[in-house]
C-alpha cells in the first residue's frame, strides 16, 4: 500500500553537474559486468553470516550489467554501474517485498517503486533485497552488526546499513518513520540521509503514515549521497556559493543520556570544528516541543498503522505478527479521528517553529543516537535523537565522526525544510574537515 500516487520517473541530470563521477569515482576502470560481478561475489561470501540480504539478484544484476555494457559512452547516466541495494519495504520488479513480515512472504511486485526507477534510469544497478524489521517498526531482521556479530545493526534499514558498513555496496535505498536510517547509519559507520518531507517520491514502497513516512539514502560518503540526490529528488537545486555556513550544537533535548564514549567523540569532534573557524553557538529545543513531539509521534504513526493496516495484522494466524506490531495498533485503536487532526495541527506547527530556528545557511549539529550500537539482546537503540526530525520533516543527516572501542559514534546535522542541497554541502564541509584532521 503505497502513500501516493504513481510518479513517471523523469531523469534530470545534466552531463556537466560536478556529482556525476562520485560513485564511480572510487572504482577502478572496468566493466560493468567486472564490477557487478565482484560485489555479487563479496556480498554473497559475506552474508552468510552477516544477513543483511533476503535475497541477491544476480541474474536481473548481470543482465542489467551487460545492458550497461553495451551503451556508448555519451548515453551513460550519472550512477552508471553503481551497485545499490534496496530496503524490503521498496518495490522492486519481481524481487522479495515481504516488508520484514512472514504475513507477506512470497509477495514480488510486478513494478520498481519510483525511486528505484530514477537511480535504474540513472544506470545503478541494483544487486539485491535487504533486510528490513517487520513492518519497518517491530521485531528485528536477521541482520547483525557487520564489526560485531552480537550487536545491532539498528533497525528498520538495518539490512541497508549492515550492507553499507560491511563495504558490499556504496549506495541503498532506506526508510524513516520515526529513526530508521539515522540510527543504524550512525551505529554501522557509514552516512546516511533523511531528506525533507516530500522530497522524494513514495509512490511503491510500504506506507505506514503518510504524515510521517520519509525514504532516503545510506552512502558511503556525502559526495555519493549527494550524486544519488540529483537523481532522486523532485526538484533539486544548487546552493549559492555566498551563503555562508554556520553551524550550531543543539542542546540535548530528549531525557535519555549520552553515554560518554559518544560525548567524548562529539566533544572532539566539536573541538575540531571550532579549530577550523566556526563558532558551535548553542541551540535549545522549547520545552514545550520536547514535551509533546514523542506523543505526537505516536499518535500520527499508531493511528494510520491501524488505518491501513490493522485489519490484516489483526486476522494474522497465530505466531505471525509480533506483540509489539499489535500493541502498536491497538494504541492507534484508541486514537479518535478528532485526536488524529489536532495532532497534524500540532506537527505543521513544530515543523514551522523547528524550520524557523535555523537561519539561511545555518545548520544545527546533534548525536545521532545516544550511544553505540548495543547488543542485540538489548534492542536496536533510543529513537528519541531522530524522531523530531521525522515528526519536523526538517532534512538529517549522519555522518561517522570517530570510534571508541571499534564501533562507530556518528553526528547528526539537521537543516532547514526544503534546503536540503544547503545540508548536504555543510555536511561535505564537514567531512572534508573531519577526514583531514583523521589524516594529519
Amino acid at each position: 500500500m503505497s502513500c501516493a500516487r504513481r510518479m513517471e520517473p523523469h531523469p534530470r541530470w545534466c552531463r556537466t553537474d560536478r556529482n556525476m563521477e562520485a560513485l564511480n569515482s572510487s572504482y577502478p576502470p572496468a566493466s560493468v559486468q567486472e564490477r557487478i560481478a565482484s560485489a555479487l561475489v563479496r556480498a554473497r561470501q559475506r552474508n552468510r553470516t552477516l544477513r543483511a540480504f533476503v535475497e541477491l539478484d544476480a541474474l536481473g544484476a548481470m543482465r542489467r550489467a551487460a545492458e550497461l555494457d553495451a551503451l556508448s559512452a555519451d548515453a551513460h547516466g550519472p550512477l552508471h554501474g553503481v551497485p545499490v541495494a534496496v530496503k524490503e519495504v521498496i518495490d522492486a520488479a519481481g524481487q522479495p517485498c515481504a516488508w520484514g513480515s512472514p504475513l507477506h512472504a512470497g509477495r514480488r511486485p510486478a513494478g520498481n517503486a519510483a525511486l528505484l526507477q530514477r537511480l535504474i534510469d540513472a544506470g545503478a544497478v541494483p544487486i539485491g533485497i535487504t533486510a528490513s524489521t517487520e513492518y519497518a517498526l517491530a521485531a528485528a531482521a536477521a541482520t547483525v552488526h557487520p564489526r560485531d556479530a552480537l550487536r545491532s545493526p539498528g533497525a528498520s534499514s538495518s539490512g541497508s546499513a549492515a550492507a553499507l558498513g560491511a563495504g558490499l555496496v556504496p549506495l541503498a535505498l532506506g526508510t524513516q518513520t520515526i529513526g530508521s536510517i539515522i540510527r543504524p547509519a550512525a551505529y554501522c559507520g557509514v552516512v546516511g540521509f533523511k531528506p525533507s518531507f516530500g522530497r522524494y517520491p513514495t509512490t511503491g514502497m510500504l506506507c505506514l503514515s503518510a504524515r510521517l513516512d520519509h525514504p532516503g539514502l545510506l552512502a558511503a560518503s556525502v559526495a555519493d549521497v549527494m550524486a544519488a540526490d540529483h537523481v532522486l529528488a523532485d526538484s533539486p537545486a544548487e546552493v549559492s556559493g555566498n551563503t555562508p555556513l554556520a553551524l550550531r550544537v543543539l542542546q540535548p533535548w530528549f531525557p535519555e543520556e549520552v553515554s560518554a564514549p559518544v560525548s567524548s567523540s562529539l566533544d572532539a569532534c566539536y573541538q575540531c570544528l571550532r579549530g577550523a573557524g566556526f563558532g558551535l553557538d548553542p541551540l535549545t529545543i522549547d520545552a514545550d516541543i520536547v514535551a509533546v513531539e514523542a506523543e505526537l509521534t505516536d499518535i500520527l504513526l499508531t493511528y494510520e498503522l491501524a488505518q491501513r493496516h490493522g485489519a490484516t495484522l489483526r486476522a494474522a494466524p497465530a505466531g505471525q505478527v509480533s506483540a509489539k506490531l499489535m500493541a502498536m495498533v491497538e494504541r492507534g485503536d484508541q486514537v479518535s479521528a478528532v485526536r488524529f487532526d489536532e495532532a497534524i495541527a500540532q506537527q505543521a506547527a513544530i515543523s514551522m517553529r523547528l524550520n524557523a530556528m535555523l537561519r539561511p545557511g545555518e545548520v544545527a549539529l546533534a548525536p545521532a543516537t545516544i550511544g553505540v550500537a548495543p547488543l542485540l539482546a538489548e534492542g536496536s537503540g533510543s529513537r528519541a535523537p531522530q524522531r523530531l526530525w521525522t515528526l519536523s520533516g526538517l532534512p538529517a543527516l549522519t555522518l561517522p565522526v570517530g570510534e571508541r572501542d571499534g564501533l562507530p559514534v556518528g553526528v547528526q546535522l539537521v537543516g532547514r525544510l526544503g534546503e536540503d542541497a544547503a545540508l548536504l554541502q555543510a555536511a561535505a564541509r564537514v567531512e572534508s574537515i573531519l577526514r583531514k584532521r583523521s589524516n594529519d
